[in-house]
C-alpha cells in the first residue's frame, strides 16, 4: 500500500472547548495544520528517519533554526521540547520532543 496516497482519519476527542483530537494516517510533513510534532534527540540534529524527512521537505532552514534554539536554550533535555518554524511545510510550527531512549536492559528491568 502506498501511504502517500492514503489520509486516513478518527476524531478521538476534544480538550475543553478549544481543541479537537485526530488521529491520523498520513505523511506527516503534508499536514495542513498549526504544528507537527517530532521525536528529537537532545541537539535536535535532523539527519533521519522523520526528523530527516521533515528537514528534507521543510528546508535547511528548520535544521538552522534548531541549532540557534540549542545555542540560546541549551540542549533539550528528555521530557521537554524546543520548537522551530515550518519552514517550506505546510504547517506553522515543527515541535521537537524528546523522550526517553528505551532499551531492552530498562524494560527487563521492569518485568515489561
Amino acid at each position: 500500500m502506498n501511504l502517500s496516497k492514503v489520509r486516513l482519519e478518527k476524531s478521538v476527542g476534544r480538550i475543553g472547548n478549544r481543541f479537537n483530537i485526530h488521529i491520523v494516517l498520513n505523511d506527516i510533513t503534508s499536514e495542513k495544520v498549526d504544528a507537527i510534532t517530532n521525536a528529537a534527540n537532545e541537539d535536535l540534529w535532523h539527519g533521519g528517519g522523520v526528523a530527516g524527512a521533515i528537514v528534507r521537505k521543510g528546508g535547511e532552514v528548520i535544521q538552522k533554526e534548531s541549532r540557534a534554539y540549542v545555542k540560546v536554550h541549551g540542549r533539550v533535555v528528555t521530557g521537554t521540547c524546543g520548537y522551530t518554524g515550518g519552514g517550506k511545510l505546510p504547517c506553522k510550527y515543527v515541535i521537537h520532543t524528546v523522550g526517553p531512549i528505551w532499551s531492552n536492559k530498562i524494560l527487563e528491568a521492569q518485568n515489561v
